[in-house]
């Protein structure tokens, strides 16, 4: 018995003896691989393969350690027993193929690789696996030939529609991705969605873009039944910011389809967020087009007054006929549809019409208390529009009246991002007055807002305040900046520019110069004095390219030449430098994509 025993115990210990010492070599074999010390590793996998040749991390551990060191010898005759041994696994085949690839025998491996394609069976899992193989030794070429002659043995065109289009885009088969994709969705319709993201992912792909429009236009004109063609092609053109194409193409599905004119709100609304104006004026008017009982008229008509509204306030290109004219448009919208809650936002607009262009302030105010008398105007609405007509107010010269008005949406809106922005135009008011210690208070809580906007602009004011008020032993030039900003709020342009004037005059070299040539150029920009504000952007950076404005003078500058001058190398010129010399500037990320799309280049 105790003789049993000791057999036993014994027996039990070279066991745990020997497992532990096939752990160390396993995990010296991995570490040693880990490193790149593929001759290591190898001897110690052969080790391990001698001893469970039906290991398939072993096999491949051993393999890739062969083929690190050129030892195709090795690696060859590895490879030949595993194809002895597994005749219908044919990535054994495509390893043998790729030894001989790498020695320099590109014929041995190439005839190898036909042989994988002629022995494939009519197995999907199988010849996906296969083509994954051929991909992991980039022989695109195979695998594209795998998945095709799989189509044949399965008699299935639209299968490994996927793979098979991400192996064309590898190979930058432009065509034939494409064709592929649009073959798959036609056949799925389901797999739109699908396709259209695999697309976007890819769509800078030299080429992608125009043989993506040729082949939807061509097979548009051949299944004119088939709308999936036409929705990718209204995608690929809002991709491309072409929203007077998009819209053609979504009339024509509108029209076939007898649709009510949503999709081309829809794409009216898109084209108004990428400022493409007359592109979303057009849509609206189409859908109006539809008569006044469709469903969308009344948004329509409003869409295309706010769009009229834009590309005039956006652009700074109009004429006193264009605001003559967009203000009877309003009107006669509200004269059609009344004043009330469905048109509280045409009210709205139209009061800043009056106020900032029409330069009516008493009409806006009026309007905006006829506004405030509605029945059931909702809270936020009822406080928003209490902001705009404590501006009005300000405009007006009756700061007192403004005052009440932003402490009653204050009081409203304590805990709001709107009662943050009723405090901050209090102590925007506080700033004009000339109560600087007070408005100072007042914005270093405002620092910590909820609402970056609010945090941010908080922030500009009380540093500027801070920076030019400590330097004087008196208050007196603050003011009169102070005051010059308020007549510039008022459109009292002249008087504006003729007080900064006097400051640069009476105080010459004072901390506020780099601050008055900005705002002056901010004037004249905004009456379309575009050489004028150019000067004084120039002077500022010339005379000050180390301070706080000068890559906002730059930006602006650029902006100028691109936008109004149309002169884009100049645009690039003033963008370039605040992406060479100002890399720590807020304004380098979008002056770095204006300077992009000016050279061209797919943003």
């Amino acid at each position: 018995m105790k003789l049993k025993l000791f057999i036993f115990s014994a027996f039990t210990f070279l066991l745990i003896g020997a497992h532990a010492q096939f752990d160390k070599t396993l995990a010296l074999a991995k570490q040693y691989y880990q490193t790149g010390d593929y001759e290591k590793s190898a001897k110690l996998f052969e080790e391990l393969w001698k001893d469970n040749n039906q290991n398939l991390y072993y096999y491949t551990s051993l393999y890739n350690s062969y083929i690190r060191l050129n030892d195709y010898a090795h690696a060859e005759q590895l490879v030949k027993k595993q194809v002895k041994r597994n005749k219908d696994d044919l990535s054994y085949k495509i390893d043998l193929g790729y030894i001989y690839s790498q020695n320099n025998e590109s014929a041995k491996a190439e005839d190898i690789y036909k042989d994988v394609i002629s022995l494939l069976p009519d197995n999907q899992t199988f010849i996906r696996s296969t083509a994954a193989k051929f991909i992991g030794i980039r022989k695109l070429d195979y695998a594209i030939e795998c998945y095709l002659k799989g189509r044949e043995l399965l008699k299935d065109k639209s299968l490994f529609g996927f793979e098979l289009g991400n192996v064309y885009l590898q190979e930058n088969k432009i065509k034939e991705a494409v064709g592929t994709y649009l073959y798959l969705m036609s056949e799925n319709p389901i797999y739109k969605n699908s396709v259209q993201s695999i697309l976007t992912n890819n769509i800078e792909k030299e080429g992608l873009q125009d043989e993506l429009e040729e082949q939807l236009y061509s097979l548009v004109q051949k299944n004119s039944a088939k709308t999936e063609y036409l929705e990718l092609l209204i995608w690929l053109f809002t991709h491309q910011a072409d929203y007077e194409q998009a819209l053609i193409q979504a009339k024509a599905l509108d029209k076939r389809n007898q649709e009510d004119g949503g999709r081309i709100i829809q794409l009216a609304n898109d084209a108004i967020i990428e400022q493409q104006y007359d592109a979303a004026i057009e849509a609206f008017i189409y859908v109006q087009s539809k008569g006044k009982a469709g469903r969308f008229f009344q948004l329509a008509k409003s869409g295309e007054i706010e769009s009229r509204k834009l590309k005039i306030t956006n652009t700074l290109d109009y004429s006193n006929e264009d605001i003559a004219t967009l203000q009877q448009e309003y009107e006669t919208f509200l004269s059609n549809y009344g004043k009330n809650v469905s048109t509280v936002n045409s009210m709205q607009e139209l009061a800043k019409l009056q106020a900032y262009y029409v330069h009516d302030i008493a009409a806006a105010i009026q309007l905006m208390e006829e506004l405030l008398a509605i029945p059931s105007l909702p809270k936020k609405t009822k406080n928003l529009v209490k902001l705009d007509l404590g501006d009005f107010y300000v405009l007006f010269g009756d700061v007192w009246e403004a005052t009440l008005l932003y402490a009653q949406v204050d009081k409203d809106e304590k805990d709001s991002p709107i009662g943050e922005d009723a405090r901050f135009r209090n102590s925007k008011l506080s700033y004009f007055k000339g109560e600087f210690e007070w408005a100072q208070a007042q914005l270093a809580i405002l620092k910590g807002a909820t609402t970056e906007l609010i945090a941010n602009n908080a922030l500009k004011l009380s540093i500027f305040i801070l920076d030019n008020l400590g330097l004087d032993t008196t208050t007196a030039t603050m003011q009169m900046y102070a005051d010059a900003d308020l007549l510039h709020i008022q459109n009292k342009d002249q008087e504006a520019l003729s007080l900064l004037g006097d400051i640069l005059i009476k105080y010459p070299g004072h901390a506020l110069t780099d601050d008055i040539y900005y705002k002056q150029a901010q004037i004249l920009l905004e009456s379309q004095e575009f050489e004028k504000a150019n000067t004084l952007l120039k002077l500022l950076f010339q005379d000050f390219s180390e301070d706080i404005l000068a890559d906002n003078a730059l930006f602006l500058l650029g902006e100028i030449y691109q936008k109004y001058l149309d002169q884009p190398d100049k645009a690039m010129e003033y963008y370039k430098i605040i992406i060479t010399d100002y890399t720590n500037s807020v304004l380098m990320v979008e002056a770095r994509k204006r300077f992009r799309i000016l050279r061209g280049d797919d943003v």
